[in-house]
């Protein structure tokens, strides 16, 4: 059986408390807390502070002392369990988890790594720009991590290491992730990835990890792809509205689905973006994401918009990418009402009060965001045009990757195989006959 007892030695005052832990007789260790008492107020023969009633402090430091104890024993039947061994250092680990006790140099910890993995993503070689570091939202999207990870060890009153990121440790991450820190599914899913990402390059970089590791897995759940196809395109085209700012987010919009960029850079294109090859027009753009260069032949749709403006893009909203974003997303809403897209569809929205994406039915025009741009010209033209050229176009690093993005099912490759057999069976029949003739 497993006990504790505290204790107090010397007479210096404060002096700090220590512990004393046994099991069967067969094994003891004594290490001290970082908690201090005068030793004239502490019982080292009943292991508990004083009470005496001129130490006001009696009640609250014998709270901490029976927090610790409770912590320890959780932890050494959540040892045993798993087949672990109590040792010093294992004591030692229980004080600095409990107590918040971490060097900030030792990198063994996971809060500690998280936080040099952003150091080394600042001055990593950039193999996309030639340039040092990795882009603003890599950056934004560790960091995020690290301040998951925090929270995550204020809530259980826990310091991890990297060795504890194993299954149990993902479960009871997620569940923080999903219960308390109200992350929607997708969210929570790719967090556990992102955080397996990092100690994976700890692995590499020569620290110990969980042999669990491997077997922690981040998910994906499969949602409703929401986009605008061409007869709702053709609604919001035809029809009229009644003041500048929203004719303006309409040919923003509509624009946005002929040339299938993220709307940061959608929204900060100009004349100047126009090049022409010949007799062939196109918008020539480098994406802020990618940082890669992209050509893109003008629809005629967007021929239109352009001669109706002079040659002109519709007026910027902000020289600041997320303001202007923000404005869109405002406006585009209003745009799709007023378009009658009032279809009631599965989708999610953020929640303004919880801030949160809730998941329910809602009229389609409540789902429109600025995202719909990319995905609409990315889900109209699959299919009709190679999906070699859509990728060129929307940035997506493979094939795989893209055709998620759209949310193609088993069911739609066999559809798309059985009318590209249809026509080759056309193909076929009409060389035949072609043949006969002759």
């Amino acid at each position: 059986m497993a006990t504790l007892k505290f204790y107090v030695r010397g007479k210096r005052n404060p002096s700090k408390i220590g512990v004393r832990f046994m099991v069967d007789g067969s094994t003891d260790y004594r290490l001290t807390t970082p908690l201090q008492v005068s030793p004239q107020y502490f019982n080292n023969k009943t292991g508990k502070v004083k009470h005496l009633a001129h130490f006001k402090e009696k009640d609250k430091l014998q709270g901490k002392l029976q927090r610790f104890e409770m912590f320890v024993l959780s932890e050494y039947n959540r040892t045993i369990s798993r087949g672990g061994a109590i040792t010093s250092d294992w004591l030692k680990n229980c004080i600095n988890s409990h107590f918040q006790l971490i060097e900030k140099t030792d990198n063994n910890y996971l809060e500690n790594y998280c936080i040099y993995y952003v150091e080394k993503l600042r001055l990593k070689p950039n193999d996309k720009t030639g340039g040092m570091g990795a882009s603003k939202a890599t950056i934004t999207k560790y960091n995020t991590i690290k301040n998951k990870v925090i929270a995550f060890q204020n809530h259980t009153r826990k310091k991890y290491r990297l060795t504890d990121v194993n299954i149990e440790f993902r479960n009871s991450f997620l569940a923080y992730l999903l219960d308390v820190d109200k992350l929607g599914r997708n969210t929570a899913g790719r967090y556990i990835k992102f955080l397996k990402t990092v100690c994976l390059d700890a692995q590499r970089t020569g620290y110990k990890v969980s042999p669990e590791l491997s077997q922690v897995k981040g998910f994906r759940v499969s949602v409703k792809k929401i986009y605008l196809n061409f007869d709702e395109l053709a609604q919001i085209e035809n029809t009229t509205y009644k003041t500048e700012q929203l004719e303006n987010a309409k040919d923003w919009l509509l624009i946005g689905c002929y040339i299938g960029q993220r709307a940061g850079d959608l929204l900060q294109l100009t004349a100047e973006n126009l090049k022409t090859n010949g007799k062939l027009e196109f918008i020539e753009l480098t994406q802020q994401k990618t940082k890669k260069k992209v050509s893109i032949l003008i629809h005629p749709k967007v021929r239109e918009i352009l001669n109706k403006r002079n040659g002109n893009f519709p007026d910027p909203y902000s020289a600041n990418r997320a303001s202007a974003m923000t404005i869109f997303n405002r406006l585009i809403k209003r745009v799709c009402l007023k378009a009658g897209l009032t279809e009631i569809i599965e989708g999610g929205k953020v929640n303004k009060e919880t801030n949160r994406k809730e998941n329910g039915k809602f009229p389609k025009w409540q789902l429109v965001t600025s995202h719909i741009c990319r995905r609409s010209f990315a889900s109209n033209f699959y299919g009709e045009m190679p999906t070699a050229l859509l990728i060129n176009v929307t940035g997506h690093a493979t094939e795989k990757e893209f055709l998620n993005y759209i949310g193609k099912t088993n069911i739609d490759y066999a559809e798309q195989m059985a009318m590209y057999w249809n026509i080759q069976s056309q193909k076929q029949e009409k060389q035949s006959v072609l043949r006969a003739v002759k």
